[in-house]
């Protein structure tokens, strides 16, 4: 109760500040580094959820680089490493996902309104950013694309009338290395639009491989991107983008800690590595009137992968295990939006259609050679070609039913088409198995929502609405009548308030959520093959807790930001059926009970600056037994710099303290090896200088 005290006290002091001061309702420009406000109209008519913003200059070297450095940068998010860090899971709210792109995500990614809305391909750079907005709980009624734990929006740069331009550069320890560029220009002016631009990065690793005496997991990025805006009429305008992503890294990060020195000292006779490309393209069409704005969006991926890893963990002469993955997915969309104008006064509606193919190719296996007592190798491989057909019609109102008062309501109607061929040859002992499977899956996701004007710029909202996330087949499965996994479906409840006063130099939001959900999906790996994972659907569980956002800037030159989050989440009912196990009760792994990030900025004279940062993460597990807790830890990181006009150098360091965390685990145990628990840490103390131009 005591919480709840200072919670609501943090919620309505900036309001009656307002109340009394009578404070004007014009805005105060602020240069913020993460502004946890009101997002702004690009994403509709989230009045009725909890809603944060990260700003343009974070997203640079020494801050965030990729989707997986997004990381407790708003509340109650977690973004941890998969199979590799160009797979990042997300966490949020007690939904999170798993590691081996089984299922679909929990969290939905659009960028400049192409969906992102597969467990492969997310784990893009970063670059060219204007912002990026992120909504927490299921926005179905208002995305084709969205997971039930929300909406993560990246919007890039857009170009205009005038030329312009970047260049920046870092250098740090570990021989990193960041290089970016880019331009925007009219070819005519007022009509067509060019923007071009480019990252390159890598580094060494940070992890030593005793046995073979190399440092094996390095990283290698390129990306680009090309977009050209063609405004056709006042109204009507047309969007080319073209985006190419090409990653060359090795060894994925493992620490068995029985057989290794430390997390960052290991011996494997394979260094392993990870090869991955993916391109992609849009089109897109903007119509905005006064009386209605209409946008499609058109989109085509390819994404591919090619993993080998040493998956016994060891340098053992006498057994040696490589795993290896080759998934390719083709993925189509279709994202149709018919919505109320910007200026609607009483009536704010949206209204759209969706439809998603994706085709996805998997060569997954191992090979395991054995020494004594005689040499022998065991093979055994899977593939499996699986189609995903998602179509969903969706469409959300919000009505002025009185002064202040507002009312919304919502619903979407989803049929997803699942399709799997499967084989799996094992060549000792001798054996084949195959399938075919398909189901058809659907779901109706209502909801409703209110919300309360205090004044102009403080409310207080209340929402109830249903996630989902479709069933499907597990391709590593032999028996077909287990191979299916069932749709998981969220009743999600939030209640909140939102509220900014003094020239908007104090803004408070804050939400208490409640999550109930059914066949919840759970990861497995098949212990005796890492490249074998499965889902399995937990009976139901639950989730609950408490999000804060505070911006302020008591002075001119400093600013401040503070994002606290709680979250409790369980199984209710869950057993194993491989198993037998029972896990009723216990926490869901991989999700933080607090998660903390505060920063300041102060502005120095002449020109400098200095920031700090602290990003904490409350306990969580690292297996749904429970048996092994990741304990509380911080994150400090720092930069200072120079900046003037157009141009900016600073020194960056991340993780000063050199924290030692396990940033994901694979839990392998089994009868013949109890302790095989390996941990993926996160990165160590890195540290360098940058230096950015913009003309």
């Amino acid at each position: 109760m005591k919480h709840l005290h200072s919670v609501a006290f943090a919620i309505l002091l900036p309001a009656t500040i307002l109340k009394i001061t009578g404070a004007e309702t014009n805005v105060y420009q602020l240069s913020p580094v993460t502004v946890q406000g009101a997002v702004t109209e690009t994403i509709p008519q989230v009045a009725t959820s909890a809603a944060s913003t990260i700003s343009s200059n974070t997203f640079r070297a020494g801050q965030i680089v990729t989707t997986r450095d997004l990381t407790a940068k708003v509340p109650n998010l977690t973004v941890f490493d998969a199979n590799n860090d160009r797979s990042p899971k997300f966490s949020i709210r007690g939904l999170r996902e798993n590691n081996f792109g089984i299922g679909e995500p929990v969290v939905g990614m659009y960028v400049d309104d192409v969906p992102y809305f597969d467990l492969n391909s997310r784990g893009i750079s970063l670059f060219d950013i204007e912002r990026v907005d992120f909504v927490r709980g299921s926005q179905g009624t208002l995305f084709g694309a969205s997971g039930p734990g929300g909406v993560l929006n990246i919007v890039t740069r857009q170009p205009d009338n005038a030329w312009h331009g970047h260049a920046g550069m870092s250098y740090g320890n570990y021989d990193s290395q960041i290089y970016e560029a880019g331009i925007s220009a009219p070819i005519l002016t007022n009509r067509l639009y060019l923007t071009l631009s480019g990252l390159y990065s890598r580094r060494d690793g940070f992890v030593h491989n005793n046995a073979l005496d190399t440092d094996p997991d390095t990283r290698e990025a390129l990306s680009g991107r090309a977009s050209l805006k063609w405004l056709a009429t006042e109204e009507l305008t047309f969007t080319f983008t073209a985006t190419g992503e090409q990653f060359r890294d090795g060894f994925v990060p493992t620490y068995y800690p029985t057989l290794d020195k430390s997390p960052f000292s290991v011996s494997r006779n394979f260094d392993g590595f990870v090869d991955t490309d993916s391109d992609n393209q849009s089109f897109k069409i903007a119509y905005d009137s006064s009386a209605v704005r209409i946008t499609a969006v058109t989109s085509h991926r390819d994404w591919k992968q090619n993993l080998a890893q040493d998956f016994d963990f060891s340098a053992s002469p006498f057994v040696s295990t490589i795993g290896f993955s080759n998934p390719e997915l083709e993925q189509w969309s279709q994202e149709l939006r018919v919505q109320s104008p910007e200026d609607a006064d009483k009536l704010k509606w949206l209204g759209g259609l969706f439809f998603l193919h994706g085709d996805q190719k998997n060569s997954s296996g191992s090979s395991t050679f054995i020494a004594v007592p005689f040499p022998f190798t065991i093979n055994a491989t899977t593939k499996s070609h699986t189609e995903a057909h998602t179509y969903a019609a969706f469409g959300q109102a919000t009505y002025t039913v009185v002064e202040n008062l507002d009312l919304t309501a919502g619903v979407r109607l989803t049929y997803d088409k699942r399709e799997m061929d499967r084989s799996r040859v094992v060549t000792f002992p001798p054996a084949t198995f195959a399938s075919s499977l398909e189901d058809d899956f659907m779901a109706a996701q209502p909801k409703v929502g209110i919300s309360y004007h205090l004044t102009p710029k403080a409310e207080v909202y209340a929402s109830v609405t249903e996630g989902y996330q479709s069933g499907g087949f597990n391709p590593s499965v032999d028996k077909p009548s287990q191979a299916k996994f069932n749709s998981a479906s969220s009743w999600q409840f939030e209640v909140g308030a939102k509220s900014s006063c003094l020239e908007d130099k104090l803004s408070t939001k804050a939400a208490l959520f409640y999550t109930e959900t059914e066949d919840y999906h759970v990861f497995r790996l098949n212990p005796l093959n890492p490249t074998q994972s499965f889902l399995l659907n937990a009976e139901r569980a639950t989730s609950y807790g408490a999000e804060l956002e505070l911006m302020a800037k008591p002075v001119e030159s400093l600013e401040l930001n503070v994002g606290l989050s709680y979250t409790h989440a369980t199984y209710d009912v869950f057993g194993d059926p491989n198993t037998g196990a029972r896990f009723d009760g216990n926490n869901i792994s991989f999700v933080p009970e607090y998660t903390a990030n505060a920063s300041a900025t102060y502005r120095l004279p002449c020109n400098f600056y200095i920031r700090g940062e602290l990003n904490g993460f409350g306990r969580y597990y690292l297996d749904d037994a429970n048996t092994t807790p990741q304990p509380l830890f911080v994150l400090a990181n720092a930069q200072i710099g120079y900046e003037m006009k157009n141009i900016e150098i600073y020194f960056f360091a991340k993780n000063i303290f050199d924290k030692r965390y396990s940033a994901n685990a694979l839990d392998l145990r089994n009868a013949f090896q109890p302790d095989l628990l390996v941990r993926q840490p996160g990165d160590p103390v890195t540290f360098g200088f940058a230096f950015n131009a913009h003309f």
